[in-house]
């Protein structure tokens, strides 16, 4: 379930959604009551709107969210939402609109009859208009669940992998296992970066700034913008480069403080 305004009590939630509407109902009389000088008229009107409002809020909240959209059913969730949107507004706004409305504060309006199509459409818009905010929310709510689950694994998988000295690597449609103890060196490639084993290369659409942090410091040593090498690979190395299995990696000025703190060179 994950209904509007739901992190307390029930009788703080009661209060939220009081306030919600009563300042739906204060912001549309001021907007169309600014408009034509008759902030009576439109507070009758928006108090009239309300049964239908709320019908569709609670209904898509607290029955259409929790049987389709929580359970990925996006199409059903869809459409069950716009057969509801249609029937709210013909079976409980437009008889309030036509009957009631109408005849009491809209006395210069001619309808041509109940059903026409055009103010049918006038209706399902003003009434959609309701649940704008709560669906919103519920989706802004949804998506940050669904974005800290997504973080809390790549934490998990990464503290894993550090642990057991391996990374998964996507390549292509698949994740490649490479243990660290294997990788030589890393480079940049734009949006690319390419690893060296000591048994092949292996190139992944990654920045070298977030595999970086899968690495550990003690044995991996950041040498320039573009290059991550492995320490223990390190053949050679002066203050401008560094040897690596016969491949000559480049010392960057920002680097040179770190690599001579950690390799010791003068």
């Amino acid at each position: 379930m994950f209904p509007f305004f739901n992190e307390s009590s029930l009788s703080s939630k009661i209060v939220k959604h009081i306030i919600y509407w009563l300042l739906f109902i204060l912001f549309f009389t001021i907007i169309w009551g600014t408009y034509d000088n008759d902030y009576y008229r439109n507070l009758m009107i928006q108090i009239f709107s309300l049964p239908a409002r709320a019908t569709l809020v609670y209904i898509t909240l607290y029955v259409l969210i929790p049987s389709f959209f929580l359970k990925k059913k996006y199409t059903s969730f869809i459409v069950s939402f716009f057969i509801l949107l249609i029937g709210v507004s013909i079976v409980i706004q437009r008889p309030l609109i036509f009957y009631v409305v109408q005849p009491l504060y809209l006395q210069g309006f001619k309808s041509d009859h109940f059903f026409a199509v055009t103010e049918i459409m006038n209706t399902i818009l003003d009434v959609n208009l309701a649940v704008i905010i709560p669906l919103g929310y519920v989706f802004i709510k949804s998506w940050q669940k669904t974005n800290q689950k997504t973080i809390a694994l790549e934490k998990q998988q990464l503290k894993q992998s550090k642990e057991e000295n391996f990374i998964y690597l996507k390549v292509e449609k698949s994740l490649l296992k490479v243990f660290l103890k294997d990788i030589v060196y890393i480079e940049s490639q734009k949006n690319y970066i390419k690893l060296k084993t000591t048994e092949r290369e292996i190139v992944v659409h990654k920045s070298i700034s977030s595999i970086q942090k899968s690495l550990s410091k003690k044995e991996f040593l950041r040498v320039h913008r573009s290059y991550i090498v492995a320490i223990k690979f390190i053949d050679s190395f002066s203050p401008s480069k560094l040897i690596l299995k016969g491949v000559s990696i480049p010392v960057g000025r920002k680097y040179k403080a770190e690599v001579k703190d950690i390799l010791g060179y003068f």
